[in-house]
This record gives structure tokens, C-alpha cells and sequence, in this order.
């Protein structure tokens, strides 16, 4: 299966338990069909199955299968490979490179960060002053998390 950033993230989430497509659209602040979508690529490749929970009776759930976990561990594997060399392309003044080489995946590396598969330092070394795209997302997700003072 071809590497899609949003994929990654999927599974990513899969690895910490068991995900309900609404906890999947949640995280990746899409709709549920998209998610379903997204889930549905997956599971034709046989990286995530169905599974029903007992509790709540027959809430519906997601999985990674062994073939995710492999998969999961590949793109990992690449996408930490492309930030140490955008980092090392920072240190030589190679910045659009370093950029071009981080463009598939700038927008879910503070997701990364958040699950620990990323640390700060390689982040900083590595993007350096926030890209557009992930300053917005961060301002986003500042915003939802601000009490909403009009409502008081």
C-alpha cells in the first residue's frame, strides 16, 4: 500500500487501542464517512479488522491486524528516516530540500510528537520554524481548546 500521511495516523491511534470510526474522525478532524473510508482502504490491504465490543452492546471497532503493525513499523521507519534527513538538510543550508522532503508529511508530525514517536529536538532540528500548515493546525487546536467567554 502506497504511504498516505492520513493512513499513518490511523494506525498510529490503532496501536494505543482498539478505535471507533468517530474517535478516528475526532482525531483527524474529518467526517465519519471520510473515516469510514479511510478505514475501508485499510482493511482491504488487511492492516485493520472489525471487531464488535461487548460494551457498549455492539459498538463497532477497529484493530490493527499483524500486517498493520508491519506496515505501521515500515512507515515509521521511513517517515523518521525523511525527518533526520530534512534535519541534516537544515544544517547545511539546504532548506528548501530539507522542506520538499517533509511536504507528505509536515502536517501530522505534531501528531507524532504527541504520541512520542517524534521527539521535540529532531522536530526542531528537523522543521525549524513552523510550516504554515502545521501553525494553523496548532492555532486550531489552541482555539477548541480555549472556554468559549461567549457563552459566560
Amino acid at each position: 500500500m502506497e504511504f498516505r500521511a492520513e493512513s499513518y495516523l490511523v494506525l498510529e491511534m490503532m496501536l494505543r487501542g482498539a478505535r471507533t470510526l468517530e474517535d478516528i474522525a475526532d482525531m483527524l478532524g474529518i467526517d465519519v464517512r471520510r473515516a469510514a473510508a479511510l478505514v475501508g482502504e485499510l482493511a482491504s490491504e488487511s492492516l485493520v479488522e472489525r471487531r464488535r465490543r461487548r460494551f457498549p452492546a455492539g459498538k463497532e471497532v477497529y484493530v490493527l491486524t499483524e500486517g498493520g503493525r508491519a506496515a505501521l513499523s515500515r512507515w515509521r521507519e521511513e517517515v523518521l528516516r525523511n525527518v533526520e534527513k530534512a534535519a541534516e538538510l537544515r544544517r547545511q543550508g539546504r532548506e528548501e530540500e530539507a522542506r520538499a522532503l517533509l511536504r507528505p508529511v509536515i502536517h501530522i508530525l505534531p501528531a507524532l510528537l504527541m504520541f512520542g514517536v517524534l521527539d521535540l529536538a529532531l522536530f526542531d532540528a528537523a522543521v525549524g520554524k513552523l510550516e504554515p500548515e502545521v501553525e494553523a493546525a496548532q492555532s486550531e487546536a489552541t482555539a477548541d481548546e480555549l472556554p468559549d467567554e461567549t457563552s459566560s
